[in-house]
């Protein structure tokens, strides 16, 4: 008995013991699992802000940063906010008796700038100018400066002509709308977005004040920005965007409200 005794004795620290439940468990201290890396998921992404290039940050979690796939991710939650923030919204109309009345009386636009006012300032415009990437040239359009993410809206009824690749001298990422406005048809050129930045598609019908896009700092840039173009011909013939649009009683995205 007490040979047997003294064999468990030496032998149950050695080998282990049974558990309750019947499995082995051994007797030796479990070795303490190693942290798993957080994955891409559990990380924030909301709080990293996309640089200018469309870049995530150096400071950006390493788990986001070993991931090709975040900084577009990050960019489209960026975009969100900014297009939640910055999109116009109208306020509710109250009538006589303090109740929100049935109907609204709105006047019918039929042209606006391509983006809201407040949200932009105008830089390089129409003509002749020193090109920032060096030489002379002529500037098709006028630029709009703007945060990264800041919503483009299509400046009138119209159809989709192109998405694709600059074209014609015009560098990077490149959206025209065609447009009929009373017998008159001219196209409207918006430039420099990056791809995950458009959301419409060639052939799609776009209503004024859709968002088609958003402002990137795509190709020949030196900052965020929309390169924008009126054409008023098939032929590709340019006019100065902003007198234009003066001229055409262009309103803001605001007083579609």
């Amino acid at each position: 008995m007490l040979g047997a005794l003294g064999a468990l004795t030496i032998a149950a620290p050695l080998t282990g013991f049974a558990a309750a439940d019947g499995e082995f468990a051994s007797a030796e201290p479990a070795a303490a699992p190693e942290p798993e890396p957080p994955s891409v998921n559990a990380v924030d992404i909301s709080s990293v802000e996309v640089l200018a290039d469309g870049r995530l940050p150096a400071n950006a979690p390493r788990s986001l940063l070993a991931d090709p796939a975040a900084s577009s991710r990050a960019a489209l939650l960026q975009t969100s906010r900014a297009t939640a923030r910055q999109a116009p919204t109208c306020s509710p109309v109250e009538g006589a008796s303090g109740t929100r009345a049935a109907v609204t009386e709105q006047v019918e636009h039929e042209l606006i700038s391509p983006m809201a006012a407040g949200t932009y300032r105008n830089t390089s415009g129409y003509g002749y100018r020193n090109h920032p990437f060096g030489g002379y040239g002529f500037h098709t359009g006028t630029d709009f400066a703007a945060p990264m993410g800041t919503p483009i809206y299509a400046a009138a009824d119209g159809v989709v002509d192109y998405v694709g690749y600059g074209k014609e001298g015009r560098s990077s990422m490149l959206v025209v709308l065609r447009h009929e406005l009373d017998g008159e048809v001219f196209y409207t050129w918006y430039v420099h977005m990056y791809p995950h930045g458009i959301f419409v598609s060639e052939g799609q019908q776009v209503s004024i004040g859709d968002v088609i896009a958003e402002v990137g700092n795509n190709g020949n840039s030196t900052g965020p920005h929309l390169h924008f173009e009126i054409h008023t011909d098939d032929q590709g013939t340019t006019t100065d965007p902003l007198p234009w649009l003066e001229s055409h009683h262009a309103a803001d995205v605001s007083d579609l409200c």
